[in-house]
């Protein structure tokens, strides 16, 4: 029987924390529902709308150059139009798979008895470092600070005059920008802010995680996803996805402006999405390795047991059944030795087949594809969409 723990309920990352607190005091959040579409509108009007009507203020809506125009800039609308919606949806999307594998170790009896109350503490530790007030003032200052420098702008380069240059030159003076102000200060910052609160979160679960894993657990090599029953953590791990789609989705907008007003060539943002990709896949699958030596362990012990067990069977089935010990009255022809021998083997065949990581190649696809979803179209922008097609076609067949 389950057992049922006093905290399991605080076990999830998606909800909680002072910022949390602070949008459910000022009503962005009512009551237990992630009021998704409420808190979305109201970040846009925090951040999208006095840009607008600043830049309009300014002149730099539709200014003389296309840097110099906020409505022709592509990574704005994605970080405000997709990172913003995305970064809040993920609370429905990765929170309950998040919350569900944690509760798996436990429904699914790979936490022994004697583990439950350290897998309790872990809960409690998880909490703690959720609700933690200094983490999330921590995380606002690198947001303030990031704004300034961890920017797709900053990543690709380019011209320093553009609508959310913080002063404005002319032939005569110099002054502030109110836009630009208002861009650093406020709208960048408050996106960085939640994007870096999600990765906050992915480390209280690898800390999670980490403590489940210098556990004792009860795996089973003969499971059938192949990775001796922690194969949900992959399948859960697939969901953190979407945060790598809204970073990709940014990065992908900035690019195609340079292809689009500077004739930039579609190669030069090869290494950028590479290494998005290579981070993405190191930063959430990375961390269910800690998995690997209770999995390695797993697999050698059943290895030599069942070694045991089928050199004992086959040197019965071979006394019956090849030296004459056979009753007989026992037919050969439909005797259930010969299945539970093939049987047998096909149990060792599993534990000999079985992967040290808790994840298959199809997860790692999808997590590829999900990050480079948004890139695919700046193929649109250097190429008719005949050979676009024609690609496509070839690399799936």
């Amino acid at each position: 029987m389950c057992p049922e723990l006093v905290n399991e309920r605080d076990l999830y990352i998606e909800r909680g924390g002072p910022a949390y607190r602070l949008m459910q005091r000022i009503g962005l959040i009512r009551g237990e529902t992630p009021s998704i579409p409420r808190r979305v509108l109201g970040f846009l009007a925090l951040t999208w709308l006095p840009l607008l009507v600043l830049s309009f203020w300014e002149g730099v809506a539709l200014g003389p150059t296309p840097r110099e125009s906020l409505l022709l800039d592509f990574a704005a609308f994605a970080r405000f139009f997709i990172a913003i919606p995305i970064l809040f949806v993920a609370e429905v999307t990765i929170g309950p798979r998040v919350t569900a594998a944690g509760l798996h170790f436990l429904r699914a009896g790979l936490v022994r008895p004697k583990d439950y109350p350290a897998f309790d503490q872990a809960i409690r530790s998880l909490a703690r470092w959720r609700e933690s007030l200094w983490a999330e003032i921590a995380l606002l200052g690198i947001a303030l600070t990031g704004a300034w420098t961890l920017t797709a702008e900053t990543v690709y380069g380019g011209s320093t005059t553009s609508w959310h240059s913080v002063m404005i030159v002319t032939d005569q003076s110099s002054r502030l920008s109110l836009v630009g102000l208002w861009n650093y200060l406020v709208a960048v910052p408050v996106v960085q802010f939640f994007l870096y609160r999600w990765l906050w979160r992915f480390i209280i679960w690898f800390r999670f995680l980490y403590t489940i894993s210098r556990l004792d657990l009860d795996l089973v090599p003969t499971h059938a996803d192949g990775s001796g029953g922690l194969g949900f953590l992959g399948t859960a791990h697939t969901a953190f996805g979407i945060l790598a789609f809204g970073m990709s989705s940014v990065l992908s907008a900035s690019a195609a402006f340079l292809i689009v007003f500077d004739g930039a060539a579609l190669d030069a943002f090869k290494i950028h999405f590479i290494t998005l990709l290579v981070v993405t896949e190191v930063l959430f699958l990375g961390p269910l390795l800690l998995f690997v030596p209770a999995l390695v362990r797993a697999r050698q012990a059943w290895l030599r047991q069942y070694s045991l067990l089928v050199l004992r069977y086959n040197r019965a089935f071979h006394a019956k059944w090849v030296e004459g010990q056979a009753p007989e009255d026992e037919p050969l022809l439909g005797s259930g030795d010969i299945q539970s021998l093939a049987d047998l083997g096909n149990s060792f065949g599993f534990i000999r087949e079985m992967r040290v990581v808790p994840f298959s190649v199809r997860v790692i696809l999808q997590l590829a594809v999900v990050t480079i979803l948004p890139a695919l179209p700046l193929l649109l922008l250097v190429m008719p969409i005949e050979e676009v097609l024609s690609l496509m076609t070839k690399a799936v067949l």
